[in-house]
Formats: structure tokens, C-alpha cells, sequence
């Protein structure tokens, strides 16, 4: 199994985009925070990638952002497909 590394382009780009759909959705870290049961310092860290999200945070997320985790990986860029 190949690991990621958290400074891949492909977290790089998620965590972007958690922070841009945060920001659009009006939001501060801290009010994302307790919507999904985080403290707004690990919002940060997630948002600034100094500490990688793992999936069950990164669904919580979207969620607390009225998404579900395939529009969040759209967003990104990152491919979700099921390989043939």
C-alpha cells in the first residue's frame, strides 16, 4: 500500500478547498468547529496542513458544511472513482 505524504499536491489541494468552502459558507473556525465537535485549532492544523485529516474527519466536515464527501473531492480535483 503507498502512503501519502501530508504535503502531496493532493492534500494540498484538499485542504484548500476545505478552507475555501468554509470561508464561502461564511464561516470561522470556530463556528465549523462546533458544528462538527473540533476545536477551532484543529480546524487550523487541518486547514494548513500541518496534520493530515483522516476520512471519518474529512466526512464529518463536509458535512458540517451541508456537503457530502464526493462534492468535497470534486471540488478538489481529487479522482474518486472505483478503478476498473
Amino acid at each position: 500500500m503507498r502512503v501519502v505524504d501530508s504535503r502531496a499536491p493532493e492534500y494540498q489541494r484538499l485542504y484548500a478547498t476545505l478552507k475555501q468552502l468554509r470561508v464561502e459558507r461564511h464561516l470561522t473556525q470556530t463556528q465549523l468547529g462546533e458544528r462538527i465537535g473540533l476545536t477551532q485549532r484543529k480546524v487550523s492544523l487541518f486547514e494548513s496542513g500541518d496534520r493530515r485529516i483522516d476520512v471519518i474527519e474529512l466526512i464529518r466536515y463536509a458535512r458540517g458544511l451541508g456537503l457530502d464527501l464526493t462534492d468535497v473531492l470534486d471540488r478538489a480535483g481529487i479522482d474518486h472513482t472505483r478503478p476498473d
